[in-house]
């Protein structure tokens, strides 16, 4: 009986998988406008080819859950959450748009999460709030200094429907994990390939990434994580500062 679950998430992981990979290809050509919503379900499975790139993540992802998590709806809604960040991850960087489709899945989710923890609802909706507020915000102030767009509105929404999945908590530590990354990756990209100032660069992933992390780390853990390292950066400054002053 202990096998069935991991069972279980290994049929998911490979329905899903396939469906990915298919909309992967998909999605872009309808959220361009280049072709309608009739000619894209008209041509959804005829066009359909296996594809064991995402089937294989999944398998790993999916039983991961069972194994660090165990076998509760938590598990299961993130298996539909994981569907829609893998959807952002790769139509962002390869189109840099995120489909309001995923925005519409991570909901859902959220919503049956949201019923499930009534007693919190106050931070499920502060957290769609502040998660889209934090890159709403960040982009009107891109927008008055560099005059130009810093974030899409894909990524407030994306954050916002994160927000209300994951409540206040959970969002503030996708924003660190996200910006962490994105600035790591940013500095690697400046150096090893000189792209220039202008050139746009993707922020779904990171935020993807910032939330399959919290899923298997949780929030508390994260915090307690950068509070150390915030203390570990301050002690270092300050000692910086006190042997200059000495000198």
């Amino acid at each position: 009986m202990q096998y069935i679950p991991y069972i279980v998430m290994s049929i998911l992981a490979i329905i899903f998988g396939q469906l990915v990979g298919q909309l992967n290809k998909k999605l872009p050509p309808v959220v361009c406008e280049k072709i309608t919503y009739k000619e894209y379900y008209k041509t959804f499975f005829t066009d359909f080819k296996i594809d064991f790139k995402y089937t294989i993540i999944f398998l790993i992802l999916y039983n991961s859950f069972i194994y660090f998590l165990g076998n509760n709806v938590t598990s299961y809604l993130y298996t539909i959450i994981i569907v829609a960040l893998t959807i952002v991850f790769y139509v962002d960087i390869k189109y840099q748009l995120i489909p309001d489709e995923t925005h519409i899945i991570i909901l859902l989710a959220g919503l049956i999460n949201f019923i499930l923890n009534i007693n919190n609802w106050w931070s499920y909706l502060l957290g769609a709030f502040v998660g889209g507020a934090i890159f709403w915000l960040l982009n009107l102030l891109t927008l008055a200094i560099l005059k130009k767009e810093g974030m899409g509105f894909g990524d407030v929404k994306l954050m916002a429907s994160l927000g209300f999945m994951f409540g206040i908590k959970g969002i503030i530590v996708i924003a660190l994990i996200a910006f962490f990354i994105g600035a790591i990756v940013g500095v690697f990209i400046l150096i090893i390939k000189r792209k220039e100032d202008s050139a746009y660069m993707p922020f779904g992933p990171f935020i993807a990434l910032g939330a399959i992390i919290l899923m298997f780390t949780g929030a508390q853990y994260i915090i307690e994580l950068y509070i150390i390292f915030c203390s570990f950066i301050g002690n270092k400054i300050t000692d910086l500062i006190f042997l200059i002053m000495k000198k």
